[in-house]
């Protein structure tokens, strides 16, 4: 991909696997990360008893949710002194990424649904997997290129683009400057001149 003109993006979401983290961390070392929140969240609950597994998943989604970075720092870090003595397995899970988790709350709010989940991404996989497990070998690399390409295009014309207002853009800006520097984002004189 940067072979092919990407610049250093300010976001990656990945599924944390240590590889694709290696990877990613060598290629784009400013670049915020941060993990599937949906897998963390079923990775912490699977580790409680069941009977536990409601409050605890109530707890993380405040966490995860919470009204700034700052206060689901915060309360990430209450709720792994609270459950680590008796659930220390559980408590690893958070308190090993726990600011990557947040990282999205680092964005401007009108974002945060947007790069909070992955379920885009997962429906798409998803699509893509159901329309070629019917297929039982396919006859050359292009024709499942085709087919992998057609689904994704079904699939983007129920996406809804994310709104970048000229505030979201300085809001962009400035979270730019701080990660890289005084590197600064192109804007455009249209948008400028508003």
């Amino acid at each position: 991909m940067t072979a092919r003109g990407l610049e250093e993006p300010l976001l990656v979401v990945s599924d944390g696997h240590k590889g694709l983290k290696k990877a990613v961390r060598g290629v784009f070392p400013r670049a915020f990360e941060e993990p599937f929140l949906a897998h963390k969240m079923r990775n912490i609950i699977r580790k409680v008893p069941r009977k536990l597994q409601k409050e605890i998943k109530g707890l993380v989604l405040a966490v995860f949710y919470a009204s700034s970075y700052e206060q689901g720092l915060r309360q990430g870090n209450e709720l792994i002194a609270r459950f680590n003595n008796r659930y220390p397995s559980a408590m690893e899970c958070p308190s090993e990424d726990l600011e990557e988790c947040l990282t999205y709350l680092r964005f401007p709010v009108a974002h945060h649904k947007a790069i909070s989940t992955t379920n885009l991404l997962e429906r798409s996989f998803g699509e893509g997997r159901r329309q070629t497990k019917v297929m039982p070998r396919f006859p050359s690399e292009e024709s499942c290129l085709r087919l992998a390409y057609a689904s994704l295009i079904t699939a983007s014309k129920s996406w809804h683009g994310v709104r970048m207002t000229l505030d979201i853009r300085w809001q962009f800006e400035a979270l730019r400057r701080q990660t890289f520097g005084n590197q600064k984002i192109e804007m455009q004189e249209d948008l400028v001149a508003v």
